[in-house]
């Protein structure tokens, strides 16, 4: 890779993380272009040409991301959220929300995909989920490691997406399916101390470009739980299948740990489209 090409690697990964991590911040076009130490009028047109999308478009999906998950995940208020994600107000965040989800924050916070890991067991039939026992091949990614909350791995495959986009067009053409790996449990490992790591599927035939590391998810017999929603909403999906499927279903787990499978691009389909695929290897 060219000191040239490295530099432009350098500059999108700083904006990257300086989105994700000031949601609550100034994230103006100006603003970013002085990060990523280019002028505005060719600033955005390089973070479109490599990633895919607008800088709109990337914060305002970062922004639902967080949103969603602190709705679900926290006893915020949806004022305080909106806040925390940026927004002048509630109304704005609202009209945003709606706009993607198709209920308002509060009612998306009361509807059935509305579980918190905090929370007891629900009372209530929890949800069922179509889930196959199959035959899963090894799978090839170009990948890296994230340590840290679960819900932080968008940051971790943005990075990756757009390093690649940068080294290796073919690769690009290829990666339609990522996949993430979980090695810790939540309720048993402290979240700093989570480890899992995200990449794109890749062929055999396809060269690993050049500073990029590859991980291999072993070729097993899997029960797969198929999901279509917002991504918040797999936290409940895991459950079922561990609370509900496996021990009702007279299976053995083996050692190697949960994936899940991600069918769809979030930047070309809506949260409420999107397909997933969860993996438990289980013993033969």
């Amino acid at each position: 890779m060219s000191s040239h090409s490295q530099t432009y690697e350098r500059r999108i990964l700083r904006v990257l993380s300086h989105i994700h991590d000031n949601l609550d911040g100034d994230l103006s076009l100006d603003t970013l272009a002085k990060v990523a130490c280019m002028s505005p009028f060719h600033w955005h047109r390089v973070f479109y040409g490599v990633t895919g999308e607008t800088l709109a478009n990337c914060i305002r999906r970062v922004r639902m991301d967080r949103a969603t998950f602190l709705l679900l995940q926290t006893k915020q208020s949806v004022s305080e959220i909106a806040t925390q994600c940026g927004y002048g107000n509630v109304q704005s965040f609202a009209r945003s929300f709606q706009a993607d989800y198709g209920l308002t924050p509060s009612k998306f916070r009361k509807s059935e995909i509305a579980y918190r890991a905090s929370d007891p067991p629900k009372l209530s039939a929890p949800k069922a989920f179509d889930i196959e026992i199959r035959q899963q091949p090894e799978i090839r990614l170009v990948a890296d490691s994230h340590q840290g909350d679960y819900t932080m791995l968008g940051r971790t495959i943005s990075q990756l997406h757009a390093r690649l986009a940068l080294r290796e067009v073919e690769v690009q053409l290829e990666c339609a399916i990522s996949a993430a790996v979980l090695h810790d449990d939540p309720f048993l490992v402290a979240e700093p101390e989570l480890r899992s790591d995200i990449g794109f599927i890749l062929s055999e035939k396809t060269a690993l470009p050049d500073d990029f590391s590859e991980y291999r998810i072993a070729a097993s017999r899997c029960a797969v739980l198929h999901f279509t929603g917002p991504y918040v909403g797999l936290f409940e999906a895991y459950q079922y299948l561990y609370g509900q499927w496996v021990p009702n279903n007279g299976v053995e787990l083996s050692d190697a740990p949960i994936y899940t499978m991600i069918l769809d691009d979030p930047r070309e389909v809506s949260p409420n489209e999107l397909r997933s695929d969860i993996c438990l290897p289980l013993l033969d």
